[in-house]
């Protein structure tokens, strides 16, 4: 028993107990914050990572549109409402307004 309290109340024991709780719990850069911003890394990562992807779908798309008339004729009926000239154009809108008031 004396030599385990001599051992826990050595000057290096102690020094290095407390230099280990500095760096874990009372420094800035500590256990804590560490696993903080490694969960934001991995999230800035995940939305790099879908803004890439999405970059690539749309240069992909870009190329189909400058090279595929047809693909570029569907394109603009389908986001601008384009038409040929003896052709109607009907637009079917959805009155959001009555749902929410017949859930209501």
């Amino acid at each position: 028993m004396k030599s385990a309290f001599r051992i826990l109340t050595n000057k290096f024991v102690i020094t290095a107990v407390a230099f280990l709780l500095l760096m874990l719990f009372f420094d800035q850069n500590d256990w804590f914050t560490q696993k903080i911003k490694e969960r934001e890394l991995e999230e800035t990562q995940q939305k790099i990572d879908f803004l890439n992807s999405e970059v690539e779908r749309m240069e992909k798309d870009l190329h189909e549109l400058n090279t595929n008339n047809e693909r570029l004729e569907q394109y603009a009926r389908e986001k601008y409402h384009e038409k040929k000239q003896d052709e109607d154009l009907y637009l079917i809108i959805k009155d959001t307004l009555s749902h929410e008031q017949t859930k209501e």
